[in-house]
C-alpha cells in the first residue's frame, strides 16, 4: 500500500513538473513568435522604403539629368542616328 501511495505521489509530482515545463516552453515560444512578428513588420517597412527609393531613383527625368550633368552625355541629333536592320 505504501509503495502504491509513493508511486502515485511520484506520478503527480512528475505530472506537475511536466505542466510547469510545458507552460515555460509555451511562454518562450510566444515571446519568440512576438519578436519574429516585430522583425517581420520592420522588414516590411524597410522593403516599402526601398521600393519608394527605387521608384524615385529610376525616374526618367532624374536619369537624364545625371547622364547630362555628370557623364556629359547629350541627345544625338537626328542625322547622327543610324538605324540598323537585320
Amino acid at each position: 500500500m505504501k509503495f502504491l501511495m509513493l508511486l502515485l505521489i511520484s506520478a503527480v509530482f512528475v505530472s506537475a513538473l511536466q505542466v510547469v515545463l510545458a507552460r515555460h516552453q509555451n511562454r518562450m515560444l510566444f515571446i519568440e513568435r512576438h519578436q519574429l512578428q516585430q522583425q517581420g513588420d520592420a522588414l516590411r517597412i524597410y522593403y516599402g522604403q526601398l521600393q519608394l527609393e527605387q521608384s524615385t531613383l529610376a525616374q526618367p527625368h532624374r536619369i537624364e539629368t545625371i547622364a547630362r550633368d555628370k557623364l556629359n552625355m547629350i541627345i544625338p541629333a537626328p542625322n547622327d542616328i543610324i538605324l540598323i536592320r537585320d
